[in-house]
């Protein structure tokens, strides 16, 4: 069969540095100035609503800029002279945010009253943006300037093309990220039963919460077993989070307090700090899993479907809480970064996957060393079965993983 092809947007975070902060925060101010400004008309005009988005921003700068006939608006601008496609990108912004709380009020979703919106910078706001700078139009809180900022693209290898949509301008307190939107090109966007039809292989991962942090488990379209590897780091990611918590510790035993009693602007600090440690390890693991699949020339991905939460702090005797199992992340990292490659990701209910024995499905034994299995031992690395068969209680999974999909769609066809 054919490959058809399709389009994705990936998105790259980039560090911007301008000498003129206070400018950069001024645009960020009147940005959400204008946003406000649409937001509450939007309130008030429940008959402009059901328009399309482009109609609807036509009637929203009739009724607030005015035209060449139509001088007298309904709702005269509070905000100063903006540039035009600076105020459509407020509007388009207001627009977004208004639709998600209409569509949120079933939910008791309530109305925004402040905003702290991120500027996009449409064409016309920027340009001259290369992989070293970019040329930024900035308020000064009097007037716009043109203004040449450094990008540091963060070693990753970017140019400026024709594909790239309107940038974003994450403005912080701290530094200033600009998160750059291009198109590319996804060389083969077919669904999975076309895939199978085609009888392709497919991996099937696994996510354990120790050190082994994915294991893969390539079978062929009739669930031959063909190769396996296991992703390891998780306790390197628990050592170095670890020693954040020490130094935190030490600091806090030093001026007379523990950990408890840190101040908020220290919490904060902590959290980021892990944030960052495991949303790098979470994207690393997700990059290789991406990597080994086009390695191997597979298209299709299988991962559980954790719907539920799994709450590891209630087993007592496992060294691994919920900061170390990275599962749902490492599988949202996956499935972007999969599709741009031409790999689809699709899941595989949780059921009995790491419970039962993957070659005659009774119910397994787990155990460690030279511990005694046990039927509910959650942490055991090694099972055993009635029937003798014996093994790694992680490849188990992803075997049962695999083998649950492949016989869930092939008993979906016999009944079409």
């Amino acid at each position: 069969m054919e490959k058809s092809k399709g389009f994705c947007t990936m998105t790259y975070c980039f560090r911007l540095y301008c000498t003129e902060t206070a400018w950069l925060q001024e645009t960020k101010k009147i940005y959400n100035e204008v946003l406000r400004f649409y937001y509450e008309i939007l309130a008030k005009e429940p008959e402009l609503r059901n328009q399309g988005k482009q109609q609807l921003l036509r009637e929203l700068e009739i009724i607030s800029v005015g035209t060449k006939e139509v001088r007298n608006t309904k709702y005269p601008v509070t905000f100063g002279k903006v540039p035009l496609y600076f105020r459509r990108a407020a509007i388009n912004d207001a627009i977004r945010l208004y639709r998600s709380f209409e569509s949120g009020q079933e939910h008791g979703t309530k109305q925004a009253k402040s905003f702290q919106a991120s500027p996009v910078y449409y064409k016309g706001m920027y340009k001259e943006f290369t992989k070293e700078s970019i040329c930024l139009k900035l308020y000064d809180g009097h007037r716009w300037n043109w203004i040449t900022c450094r990008v540091d693209t963060c070693g990753r290898d970017f140019a400026a093309t024709e594909r790239m949509l309107s940038p974003l301008l994450n403005i912080g307190e701290r530094k200033t990220m600009l998160h750059v939107p291009v198109q590319e090109t996804v060389e083969d966007v077919r669904t999975v039963k076309e895939r199978l039809d085609a009888a392709e292989m497919i991996c099937a991962v696994s996510f354990p919460g120790n050190d082994c942090m994915a294991v893969l488990v390539l079978l062929s379209s009739e669930g031959e077993f063909l190769e396996s590897r296991f992703v390891r780091g998780g306790k390197e990611l628990a050592h170095r989070r670890k020693r954040i918590l020490k130094q935190i510790r030490k600091s806090r035993k030093c001026m007379g307090g523990d950990l408890k009693t840190l101040p908020q602007e220290e919490n904060k600090v902590l959290k980021e700090k892990i944030h960052h440690l495991t949303d790098n390890a979470a994207h690393r693991v997700s990059r290789e899993v991406v990597s080994f699949c086009k390695d191997k020339k597979v298209s299709i991905i299988v991962v559980p479907n954790y719907k539920n939460t799994l709450d590891l702090n209630k087993f007592g005797y496992l060294s691994a809480t919920n900061y170390d199992w990275l599962g749902r992340r490492i599988i949202s990292y996956i499935k972007y970064k999969a599709f741009s490659e031409g790999i689809v990701t699709t899941t595989v209910s949780t059921k009995n996957i790491s419970s039962k024995c993957y070659q005659c499905g009774a119910i397994i034994k787990k155990y460690n060393g030279e511990s005694q299995p046990g039927e509910r031992y959650y942490g055991g690395k090694n099972f055993v079965c009635p029937n003798g068969h014996k093994g790694n209680t992680y490849f188990n999974a992803a075997m049962n993983i695999g083998l649950n999909f492949l016989r869930d769609k092939k008993i979906a066809g016999t009944e079409k």
